[in-house]
């Protein structure tokens, strides 16, 4: 969270996830003294009919748009009345493009789930889905299952890859909202590694040492924030969807700047209970 982006910007459609987005980046915005951009996105290429004019409908669109945007400031308004906020309607090719152009200008970008172009049955909608894997900066997945009395922020961590973007965001949060942060490396010991004999504390040791190693340099920037750390013996999405019941807020890293969204992100987010960060390096 840079003290250089001010803004939490927030995906608005006029659908109910929509709007438990809206809320919990009202709520984010107001925790950390930011402004709360809401934007809503025209589609361009659903006008893109050759042979025909769409002027209506895109006026249509672009007054519906307005009236979606009109809600969505009420509500944060009503919830967070000293809150600034600003709307913004965007015409993009799609959803993803309109809200990643000013990823780079907002400290997290929230999204719901689903938005009204889902089906039901679907676990996460593609917006959410394509933003998470190609966005800079962290972005914020809500789910309607959220625990009001979730006491911890969880940071998930895979120990190959570079941690900075996801402690960054994880430190920061758990400062703003005064809970702990529970740090958790999950591993499973491959056939070869049992085959062998390998001893899983033995490992589990030497995880734990390289976590706390790991940790060190954002345990001294942050002393007032409790960590607790956690190594297990599990698939990181398991052990990670588990931790979300009663978290506030789990945290994950990308891949990094040209490889798409991971596996352990992936699964993440199609599963957890509650909202989930994929935070990936900002392009500066």
């Amino acid at each position: 969270m840079s003290t250089q982006r001010a803004t939490v910007i927030v995906g608005a459609d006029g659908s109910t996830p929509s709007d438990r987005a809206i809320a919990w980046a009202a709520d984010e915005a107001a925790r950390t003294g930011q402004t709360l951009r809401i934007l809503h996105v025209v589609e361009t290429t659903t006008l893109d009919v050759p042979g025909h004019t769409t002027d209506g409908i895109a006026e249509a669109l672009a007054e519906s748009g307005d009236q979606v945007l009109r809600n969505g400031s009420a509500l944060a308004h009503e919830r967070r009345p000293d809150l600034p906020i600003e709307t913004m309607l965007i015409r993009q090719k799609n959803v993803q493009a309109g809200l990643r152009q000013y990823a780079d200008e907002a400290s997290a970008v929230v999204v719901g789930h689903r938005g009204r172009g889902g089906f039901a049955g679907l676990l996460l909608g593609s917006t959410s889905l394509r933003l998470a894997g190609h966005c800079p900066g962290p972005v914020i997945v809500v789910r309607d299952q959220e625990d009001p009395t979730a006491n911890e922020v969880v940071v998930g961590l895979d120990l190959t890859e570079d941690p900075a973007p996801a402690l960054d965001h994880a430190f920061a949060a758990a400062a703003a909202r005064g809970v702990p942060l529970r740090a958790l490396h999950a591993w499973h010991p491959p056939l070869l590694a049992i085959e062998a004999r390998v001893e899983a504390p033995l490992v589990t040791d030497i995880l734990r040492t390289r976590l706390s190693s790991v940790l060190a340099p954002w345990r001294d920037r942050h002393p007032d924030v409790k960590i607790t750390e956690d190594v297990l013996i599990g698939h990181p999405v398991d052990a990670l969807t588990s931790a979300s019941a009663k978290a506030a807020l789990v945290v994950v890293g990308s891949r990094g700047r040209s490889i798409p969204l991971g596996s352990v992100s992936h699964g993440l987010i199609h599963h957890a209970r509650g909202p989930v960060a994929v935070v990936r390096p900002y392009e500066d």
